[in-house]
């Protein structure tokens, strides 16, 4: 079951610092917004990296390449089948919803950072209240 937690950190590398220990961990995750605001900077900056849909393309192209070679055409193949396998990632990946990277930005402090996760939930929990952050 999919669980989106909100968890903020006293600093403003505190989020990316615990996304990358999640990455570590091979915590399991579907998708991941980071938002930090520096004290020097004027706004907040939104960071998405939870938004890579690089293994659908390479396996379409794959699979393009491949069933192009007996029509004599696998590089027309790759092409086709890269862009089906990006439309098929971008329609049925699971991602945070917009307005919850939003309402994370509208409520980021200065000085401070917050991470949005999409995620199986229990390993998270365990990790990040390890790693000092707090779950509001």
């Amino acid at each position: 079951m999919a669980v989106v937690t909100v968890w903020w950190f006293a600093s403003p590398d505190g989020a990316e610092d615990a996304l990358h220990l999640l990455h570590d961990r091979q915590v399991p995750m579907w998708d991941a917004a980071v938002v930090s605001w520096p004290e020097d900077r004027a706004l907040p900056e939104v960071r998405r990296p939870g938004r890579v849909v690089g293994d659908a393309v390479l396996g379409g192209a794959f699979w393009g390449l491949v069933s192009g070679l007996p029509l004599s055409s696998p590089v027309l193949g790759a092409a086709v089948g890269a862009g089906v396998g990006l439309l098929v990632a971008c329609l049925t990946r699971p991602g945070l919803a917009d307005d919850t990277v939003v309402g994370c930005r509208r409520h980021v402090t200065r000085g401070s950072s917050v991470l949005a996760l999409l995620s199986d939930g229990a390993d998270v929990l365990d990790v990040l209240s390890a790693a000092g952050a707090r779950y509001p």
